[in-house]
């Protein structure tokens, strides 16, 4: 008789190649493409802020994507979040413009992060052509990456091989520019196990041949 308890074996095979390479070495891989994050990852959850209300919120909001709870926390200023509205859609941002975004206190088993990430100016609406810089972190990679002329439509995701703990958005300011780094459709997700196990193997693998020249401190997908 078969055990109700046993895994098929796709699963049990990534089972075991997580539990070996996971703890070899972490890495924080960069998705600049939404189709490619989505494969990666599973059961994911997304917010879209579009409950909130257009007026000045506290500096901590306690968020829910799907069943995932996060928090979101903007600093070092005295200021806090305002949400605008542009063409039904809500984008989320600090209320002052230096201050940094840090969505962090997920849920456990939060491998996957990611969303559209912009510009706004002081009226909330889409400023083109500006950078804004997200930096993830897991407790001991940290991967950054900058976005040049980002959009409202374009993507953004992180995917370490150890849960999240924060993952910050700032802008970088451009000749006294003055514009507000902006969230929406925020994802947070586990990892897809069988073709995540499969990526990490050949990462380790891409890692080995490259380490004599560079430390990767991090991989990229497009």
């Amino acid at each position: 008789m078969k055990s109700n308890n046993a895994l098929p074996k796709p699963a049990l095979l990534a089972a075991l190649l997580l539990s070996v390479v996971m703890p070899a070495r972490a890495d924080i891989t960069i998705f600049t493409n939404e189709a490619s994050f989505l494969s990666a990852v599973s059961a994911t959850g997304t917010d879209r802020f579009d409950d909130l209300p257009a007026s000045e919120l506290e500096a901590q909001l306690s968020r829910t994507a799907g069943a995932y709870g996060y928090r979101i926390n903007v600093g070092p200023g005295d200021g806090g979040f305002f949400p605008v509205m542009n063409d039904g859609d809500v984008y989320l941002a600090p209320t002052l413009a230096a201050d940094v975004v840090r969505f962090n206190t997920f849920s456990p088993g939060v491998f996957g992060f990611g969303g559209s990430f912009f510009a706004t100016d002081a009226y909330g609406s889409y400023v083109p052509g500006r950078t804004i810089e997200l930096t993830a972190m897991d407790g001991s990679i940290i991967a950054s990456y900058t976005l040049d002329g980002s959009s409202p439509t374009s993507f953004l995701g992180f995917l370490s091989t150890a849960p999240l703990t924060e993952v910050s958005l700032r802008t970088i300011g451009e000749q006294g520019n003055v514009y507000w780094a902006t969230a929406n459709n925020v994802v947070v997700a586990v990892p897809e196990p069988s073709s995540y196990a499969m990526f990490l193997v050949g990462a380790g693998i891409a890692a080995c041949s490259v380490r004599r020249r560079r430390p990767a401190r991090f991989t990229s997908a497009k």
